[in-house]
């Protein structure tokens, strides 16, 4: 059992990754959005954006992967892939190792613009990082290596 002070300080990480998430979705990529010069692509919303970065980072993938990430049950996760495939976002391939499970993946058409989101995520992170100093970042850095590598562990083996 953790103590409560332990349980506030996980607290403070939960509340302050949700406000970080809410502001990048929210604002910093709507903002990186309106500067994608593919008028194919102008009437996604951030969201959207958001999920194929996420999808890039771990593609190809199934379905139940990709819910997971998001953080969505599969049929709304099954509803936003359509929506996806529709806009030329996503692409579904058969799994050439089991031919019965569907992978996605960025579409080919996207992935520039995925490029660009992340190019210009990474810039916004940059200038965050210039204000928080530089034993910050370089802490911040090694958790977030920790996390990616524990995280995208339990995404690809959920029962371990």
């Amino acid at each position: 059992m953790h103590n409560e002070e332990f349980m506030d300080k996980v607290s403070v990480i939960v509340e302050t990754d949700g406000l970080l998430r809410h502001y990048i979705t929210s604002v910093v990529i709507k903002d990186i959005k309106s500067r994608i010069s593919d008028n194919r692509f102008t009437s996604l919303n951030s969201n959207h954006i958001h999920a194929a970065l996420l999808l890039k980072a771990i593609a190809p993938c199934a379905l139940k992967d990709f819910a997971a990430l998001m953080r969505l049950s599969k049929s709304a996760a099954s509803a936003l892939v359509e929506r996806m495939v529709e806009n030329s976002l996503v692409v579904r391939q058969p799994n050439p190792h089991n031919r019965r499970e569907i992978l996605l993946s960025v579409s080919p058409d996207f992935e520039e613009h995925v490029v660009f989101v992340r190019a210009e995520l990474a810039n916004w992170f940059a200038s965050l990082i210039e204000d928080l100093g530089e034993e910050t970042f370089e802490q911040w850095y090694s958790v977030m290596q920790q996390l990616n590598t524990v995280i995208l562990q339990k995404i690809r083996s959920p029962h371990t």
